[in-house]
């Protein structure tokens, strides 16, 4: 069994997942990918995949050339 979740914990993981995508939040964190899914999935927090981030990138490239 891993560590326990504190309240800062809970708060720490409400922000990052606005911001970065979920192996990002698990090193910032030192946590493991299934907990910090698990974690959010329990408190109905929406995480950004890799995908979400990769898209949203291109989206933003595509609008700086023109396209």
């Amino acid at each position: 069994m891993g560590r326990r979740w504190t309240d800062e914990d809970i708060r720490d993981l409400k922000q990052l997942a606005q911001q970065h995508p979920i192996p990002k939040i698990a090193e910032i964190m030192n946590r493991t990918v299934g907990g910090i899914v698990f974690k959010a999935h329990k408190l109905k927090v929406s995480l950004r995949s890799r995908n979400q981030d990769k898209c949203e990138n291109f989206v933003r490239r595509s609008k700086s050339r023109g396209f």
